[in-house]
């Protein structure tokens, strides 16, 4: 490990944090091509909004578009070209400034074809290990909601304990399951991540991620995952959803079935890309916060006043 990313630094001048993100990257893509992967540019500027809100509009060249909020399906789409691909760039959001979020930031994002979940998480792992020097912990979503609700995500599903888990939050009983798992993640997990890299796996079916694969023989476990370093969300990971119809109908129920999701589902089922993939996404700047110990996103962006 570099001793440059991994030195607790919270107080950081600009020369250190230019130093600390700039190793980061060299590491990620050292890394990345001796694991076969090829790094590709996707646009930036896209032709289509992605339906959540959080594309910024913008006029380029004389056509409007929207800056992307994440890189995603354009960086899947490169699948039908090459095995493994990865993208590190500008992702853009409506996100108000405060400690872990700025309007502008950084993702890496990649995809492996024909490639399997326990391969992935290892590889999150990898990743994660050239920035942090703290241990690495596992906590199962479906198990912890389980001995929440008494319900076993096996066999059953969620939708019939929505009122038990908005009444265990102290929401509304009307409070879509989405956000009432986003706020039970919030309120019992992300404080156990405080001192490591937490590892949340085995998601609940009914979140705000519809790309993931259900796992087989399960009625609501994903082939997901997210990554907490304390406190503060780092990275996703999924093995993509190989049902069309499972997949069109989850992200179309959240409004999230957008015109680019509609090409690649296109592209797939014609035969030019593979069906059976696996992706991750990581925060850059929130990876060197992990780095160092800083808790402000702001001190990993260069020229600001820019």
């Amino acid at each position: 490990m570099n001793p440059t990313i991994s030195a607790t630094a919270v107080k950081l001048g600009a020369r250190e944090a230019i130093d600390i993100k700039s190793e980061l990257l060299f590491n990620i893509r050292i890394l990345l091509r001796s694991k076969g992967f090829a790094e590709v540019i996707t646009p930036t500027f896209r032709q289509a909004d992605d339906l959540t809100g959080k594309r910024a509009s913008a006029t380029v060249g004389g056509r409007d578009g929207w800056l992307r909020s994440m890189i995603g399906p354009a960086l899947r789409y490169q699948l039908a070209h090459a095995a493994n691909v990865f993208e590190i760039g500008a992702c853009f959001r409506h996100d108000p400034a405060d400690a872990t979020h700025r309007s502008e930031f950084t993702m890496l994002d990649l995809y492996a074809a024909e490639s399997d979940f326990d391969t992935l998480n290892e590889l999150a792992e990898n990743l994660i290990q050239l920035a942090y020097p703290g241990p690495t912990r596992r906590i199962s979503v479906a198990e912890h909601l389980g001995a929440t609700l008494r319900i076993d995500l096996t066999f059953d599903t969620l939708e019939p304990h929505i009122g038990a888990l908005a009444h265990h939050l102290g929401r509304p009983a009307d409070t879509p399951l989405r956000d009432l798992l986003d706020t039970y993640i919030a309120v019992e997990l992300e404080p156990q991540s405080i001192g490591a890299a937490t590892f949340l796996v085995d998601m609940p079916l009914g979140g705000n991620e519809p790309c993931a694969k259900l796992r087989e023989g399960t009625a609501a476990i994903l082939n997901r995952f997210e990554v907490f370093i304390d406190g503060i969300e780092v990275v996703h990971g999924y093995e993509d959803e190989t049902d069309a119809e499972a997949f069109i109908a989850r992200a179309g129920a959240i409004g999230l079935y957008n015109h680019e999701q509609a090409l690649v589902q296109k592209a797939i089922l014609g035969g030019a890309v593979p069906a059976r993939s696996v992706g991750l996404g990581i925060g850059i700047e929130r990876l060197c916060m992990a780095a160092t110990g800083a808790r402000d996103i702001a001190l990993f962006q260069q020229s600001a006043c820019f």
